[in-house]
């Protein structure tokens, strides 16, 4: 049984649990009318909100040109707008089209509503932290992002930035903000095309 000690740490609480569950050795005690540490409560049923008509930013709700309610799910099979997409030169010269962080969030809001959705960093980490030949501070990140929305169902991300910069703060602070709108975007397409889905069928990474 886990002393009073280690109970009373969280941290040290959930370590303990993670190395218990990953341990070859069953026999653990454990607290009567416990469930074993192994197993994991049944999945709840998850809301389907996109079979829900999308509404304007007046509130009303959209309709096509035939005067046909416009669905959740039909919006989200579209493709994103141009003027939520950017381009940038990759390997070979090659330009990719991609939707930019505010469109994404744009997109999203319209979607699922300001309060429908979140984003959490799950993880980050710093990969890269040195000066160039000019001294300037050069800095790369890693991110892990989950967006979930409000009924529930969420996609996890990874995502990459850096930033160069005279100043090591500022420096930071760029690449790990590009790396988290990065990871932010690739969790959110996961939801439908218009989200940028549609970009990487094409090639776009």
């Amino acid at each position: 049984m886990l002393n009073t000690r280690q109970n009373r740490a969280a941290p040290k609480q959930f370590k303990i649990c993670t190395s218990i569950m990953n341990s070859s050795n069953n026999d653990t005690d454990i607290q009567p009318n416990q469930p074993p540490l192994h197993e994991h409560a049944p999945p709840q049923q998850l809301t389907d909100t996109t079979n829900e008509p999308m509404k304007n930013y007046d509130g009303s709700q959209m309709r096509d040109g035939n005067s046909q309610l416009v669905y959740k799910s039909q919006f989200l099979s579209t493709h994103p707008l141009r003027s939520d997409c950017k381009e940038r030169v990759g390997y070979g010269g090659k330009k990719f089209t991609y939707v930019s962080g505010d469109g994404v969030i744009r997109t999203m809001n319209a979607i699922f509503g300001h309060g429908g959705w979140s984003s959490q960093i799950l993880n980050e980490k710093v990969i890269q932290s040195e000066k160039d030949d000019r001294g300037r501070w050069y800095v790369g990140y890693l991110a892990t992002v989950r967006v979930t929305l409000l009924n529930g169902a969420s996609h996890d991300d990874c995502g990459s930035g850096e930033g160069i910069n005279d100043s090591k703060i500022k420096a930071h602070e760029k690449a790990l903000k590009s790396a988290v709108t990065d990871a932010m975007k690739r969790a959110a397409r996961h939801f439908g095309e218009r989200l940028g889905n549609a970009l990487y069928v094409k090639g776009n990474g």
